[in-house]
């Protein structure tokens, strides 16, 4: 169980300039919790209109003027001016914030012409190709990074992932009693501040190109990601994504679980993607929905919510 004392809290909205009012002040020691798994005396955020009466002797964001308190309830408030997850996500990524120790394992097998930049962390049994990984990334247990790769950096790649693994393209011969495949001869280029969940596997690119993900993009785990596909900036892929060869994602597209999209797509920026979609066709603009199988496009709500 982690626990916060409300004077950090306290510390941190001082130290960042944020307007606040502290009510009801109680307790000083909360449990940092999920408002979907309620305890008592609990650290949480809210963004109704009123305080779900399961939440006992708690410490609560809430915004100025959205949500509604007794001045005698039993939890002590945050009144913020602003989005009150945004300030719990920042306050508790702070804290906790994950940061390379800079160590590599002795079960590690490093390439000895590997790149490798400054505090890099390389988990146990992890095989590290002939490429490039720049400062501070971690690397989890039993990842694979091949040849031609580029791990930009402050990127953390989680554990089982293949990173620049082959994909398959192939014809018949003239008989049509063999099938002729094609080597994979691209590389895989990852920008900065990624994060790549568990089993996460990305295909190099098939000749001349690099399959390519930009920077601050995040993938849960299960992402299937084909040769030569090109994802933009601040892109996040929810579980177990999978692209053809050669999709094309704008920046800050959102992509719901499980999605599946036909290879050589083009999807432009600010696209959100439902769960379980199959993209069989590119988007005629920024900024709509594609849902259902096969997707179709729709409008986006002016403030979607689940993302």
């Amino acid at each position: 169980m982690l626990n916060i004392h409300s004077e950090d809290l306290l510390g941190y909205l001082k130290f960042k300039g944020l307007k606040f009012e502290w009510v009801n002040q109680k307790n000083d020691v909360f449990m940092i919790a999920s408002i979907f798994y309620p305890v008592n005396q609990g650290f949480y955020y809210y963004c109704g209109h009123k305080i779900p009466g399961e939440l006992t002797n708690s410490l609560i964001l809430i915004e100025k003027g959205t949500t509604t308190y007794e001045e005698d309830d039993n939890n002590s408030f945050i009144v913020v001016d602003i989005d009150p997850q945004l300030v719990f996500y920042s306050f508790l990524s702070d804290k906790f914030a994950r940061n390379s120790n800079g160590l590599i394992s002795s079960t590690a097998v490093i390439h000895p012409e590997a790149q490798l930049g400054n505090n890099v962390q390389i988990d146990h049994f992890c095989v590290i190709g002939k490429c490039q990984i720049d400062d501070n990334c971690i690397i989890g247990s039993h990842t694979v990074i091949h040849d031609n790769s580029v791990v930009g950096k402050g990127t953390v790649i989680e554990s089982h992932s293949d990173i620049g693994t082959q994909g398959i393209a192939w014809v018949w011969n003239i008989e049509q009693t063999e099938k002729i495949v094609q080597p994979q001869l691209g590389g895989v280029k990852i920008g900065s501040h990624c994060f790549l969940g568990a089993n996460s596997m990305i295909v190099r690119g098939s000749l001349n190109e690099s399959t390519e993900i930009g920077n601050h993009s995040l993938f849960a785990p299960g992402a299937r990601i084909g040769h030569g596909t090109r994802i933009g900036n601040y892109v996040h892929l929810a579980n177990n994504v999978i692209t053809g060869g050669n999709t094309s994602l704008g920046d800050y597209c959102f992509v719901g679980s499980s999605a599946v999209f036909r290879p050589k797509v083009t999807i432009h920026e600010f696209t959100i993607v439902g769960a379980g979609a199959v993209v069989a066709r590119d988007t005629s603009k920024p900024g709509m929905t594609l849902m259902g199988v096969p997707a179709k496009e729709t409008v986006s709500k002016e403030h979607p919510n689940g993302m």
